[in-house]
């Protein structure tokens, strides 16, 4: 992962050589946040394998605060994700 755009309100992130699985989910907990205008990502080619993700804020508050907001909640979303598919494998045995 690396920075390859930077400002107060803007960043756009490339995660080289990797899967859509991760901007997605960033990208859709970014989208609740009001205080993004755009989140956004994109796959030059599929054989390239580098996620671009892009995020506008409206500068109300700091850019890494909306980040770290919806990583939390993404990591929320992936812990009721596992603990719905251990109870339903539990189920199973």
């Amino acid at each position: 992962m690396k920075i390859n755009k930077e400002s107060e309100t803007e960043m756009e992130i490339i995660f080289e050589n990797d899967k859509a699985t991760i901007s997605r989910l960033l990208k859709e907990e970014l989208d609740k946040d009001p205080n993004v205008i755009i989140a956004a990502w994109k796959e030059n080619h599929p054989l390239v394998k580098d996620i671009y993700l892009y995020i506008k804020t409206d500068g109300k508050k700091k850019r890494e605060k909306n980040q770290i907001d919806a990583i939390k909640r993404a990591l929320h979303r992936l812990n009721d994700f596992e603990e719905e598919y251990n109870k339903i494998i539990d189920e199973i045995k």
